[in-house]
């Protein structure tokens, strides 16, 4: 899981991933805005970079 940490005091805000997330720091109050570089797609990854029809396989 990835950590997400307030960028002014570094305090622990939150564990895990999203697309795009507003929160505020308890502690010093910062607003911190997380946004991700490029969304992962759903579902398990292809092996070797290659798509498969699984549709095919019966």
């Amino acid at each position: 899981m990835r950590e997400l940490r307030c960028g002014k005091c570094d305090k622990l805000l939150a564990k895990g991933s999203a697309a795009e997330l507003v929160i505020k720091c308890p502690r010093c109050k910062t607003i911190n805005h997380v946004r991700a570089k490029s969304p992962k797609p759903e579902g398990p990854e292809p092996r070797n970079g290659v798509q498969h029809d699984h549709a095919s396989c019966f």
